[in-house]
C-alpha cells in the first residue's frame, strides 16, 4: 500500500521546492551557463533523495522491480560544483563532457540491471553491487567530490584575487556565494561519509537508518536553490588577458618599488583615482604600462594590490572632507566625490583604511 508519511513528506517538501528553484535557476537569462549547471546540481542530488521518498512511501513493497532504477549520480557532483564556479569566473573549459564519463558509468551500474527479471537483480545486488559496485562508486564519489572542490576553491580563491588586483568595487562583485556553498558541500559530505563508515561497521542498517542523512541533503537543495537563485543575476566582471602584456618576468633589477611611487605620484598628480570607472587596464593604459607592470610595482613595490592602492586615496579624501565643518554635503555623496561606485565598497574600504565608520569619523571633527 502506497502511504505517504512524516518521513516520505518530510523529504517531499524540501526537495519539491529545490525543484522548483532549480528550474528558476534553468530560465533565467544572466550568468546562463553557469545557473544550469547549479540546477543540474540541485537535480542530481534530489535524485539521490528521490529512492528515499519513495521508499518510505511503500514503493518499493508494492513494485519491487523498481529496485536498480538509476537515481543516484552521485559522480556529477564534483564536476557540476566546479563547473558553477569555473562559469560565474570566466574560467569554464572548453570541453566538458570527459569530466562526465564517471557519471556515465556509475549510470550504467543500474541502468543496465534495472530491466532484468527480479531474481537476477536480487542475485546480482548479493553477489556485486551491495558488497563491491556500491561501495566503489561512493569511495570514488567522495574522492570526486574532493578533488573538485578543491579546484572550485582555487577558482574562487584566484577570481577574488583578480577583483582585487583590477577592481576597485570588488567587494560589489565579490563571489562570497561561491565559497559557502563549497563549505556547506564540504560539510554535508563530511557527514555522508560518516554515515557511509558507520554502515560498513554495521551492514544490518537499512534506509530507515538513513533519514537524517537525506534530510540534510533535503536541507542542501534549499539552500543551493535559494542561494543560487539569489546570486542568479548577479554581474560578475570577467577577466580579460590583453594581447599586448609581455610575459611578467621583467628585465634583471628593475627598481619595482620606484616604478610603484612613480605611478602613484602620477595617479595622485591627474586625479586617476576619482575616475569611479578606473580599472586596472585602463590605468594601465592611461600610465603608459601594461597590466603586469602595474600589478607589480603595486604589489611588489608599494606592498598592495591595485583595489588598495586606489581606494587608500579615495579614503584619505574623504577624511579630509569629514574633517572640515563648512562641507554639508552627506558621507554618501563624498563618497561618489571621490570615486566610489557603492555605499557597500566605500563603507568596506572605509573601515579597513580609516580603522572606523564614517560616522564616527565626522563625529570626531
Amino acid at each position: 500500500m502506497i502511504k505517504f508519511g512524516v518521513l516520505s513528506i518530510t523529504l517531499l517538501v524540501g526537495t519539491a521546492q529545490g525543484l522548483v528553484l532549480a528550474l528558476m535557476l534553468w530560465r533565467t537569462a544572466g550568468n546562463r551557463a553557469a545557473n544550469r549547471w547549479l540546477a543540474l546540481l540541485i537535480l542530481g542530488v534530489a535524485a539521490l533523495i528521490t529512492p528515499y521518498i519513495i521508499g518510505f512511501a511503500g514503493f518499493y513493497d508494492r513494485w519491487p522491480w523498481l529496485s536498480f532504477a538509476p537515481f543516484s549520480y552521485t559522480l556529477a557532483f564534483g564536476p557540476l560544483l566546479w563547473l558553477y564556479a569555473a562559469s560565474l569566473a570566466g574560467r569554464a573549459p572548453a570541453r566538458v563532457w570527459p569530466h562526465f564519463l564517471p557519471v556515465a558509468v556509475q549510470f550504467a551500474a543500474d541502468a543496465l540491471v534495472f530491466p532484468l527479471p527480479l531474481a537476477t537483480k536480487n542475485w546480482w545486488d548479493t553477489v556485486a553491487m551491495a558488497p563491491i559496485i556500491a561501495p566503489v562508486l561512493r569511495v570514488a564519489s567522495f574522492i570526486s567530490l574532493a578533488v573538485y572542490g578543491r579546484l572550485a576553491w582555487a577558482v574562487w580563491a584566484d577570481y577574488r584575487r583578480w577583483l582585487r588586483d583590477n577592481r576597485t568595487d570588488a567587494v560589489d562583485h565579490d563571489p562570497d556565494w561561491i565559497r559557502n556553498f563549497l563549505i556547506a558541500l564540504g560539510l554535508v559530505g563530511l557527514v555522508w561519509i560518516g554515515f557511509f563508515i558507520a554502515n560498513l561497521r554495521d551492514p544490518t542498517r537499512n534506509y530507515f537508518d538513513q533519514f537524517w542523512l537525506y534530510v540534510l541533503f533535503s536541507g542542501l537543495v534549499i539552500y543551493l536553490g535559494v542561494e543560487g537563485w539569489r546570486h542568479a543575476a548577479m554581474r560578475y566582471p570577467q577577466p580579460t588577458a590583453r594581447v599586448d602584456d609581455p610575459p611578467a618576468a621583467a628585465p634583471a633589477g628593475r627598481d619595482w618599488a620606484a616604478l610603484g611611487a612613480r605611478f602613484e605620484a602620477e595617479i595622485e598628480a591627474r586625479g586617476l583615482w576619482l575616475d569611479p570607472d578606473l580599472t586596472a587596464t585602463s590605468l594601465a593604459r592611461q600610465l603608459g604600462t601594461n597590466g603586469n607592470y602595474l600589478a607589480r610595482a603595486f604589489n611588489e613595490g608599494l606592498g598592495a594590490n591595485f583595489n588598495a592602492v586606489i581606494n587608500r586615496r579615495r579614503v584619505r579624501q574623504v577624511q579630509a572632507w569629514l574633517a572640515d565643518p563648512a562641507d554639508g554635503r552627506t558621507i554618501l555623496a563624498m563618497a561618489m566625490d571621490a570615486g566610489f561606485r557603492s555605499k557597500a565598497s566605500f563603507n568596506r574600504a572605509f573601515a579597513e583604511f580609516a580603522g572606523t565608520t564614517p560616522t564616527k569619523a565626522r563625529l570626531k571633527s
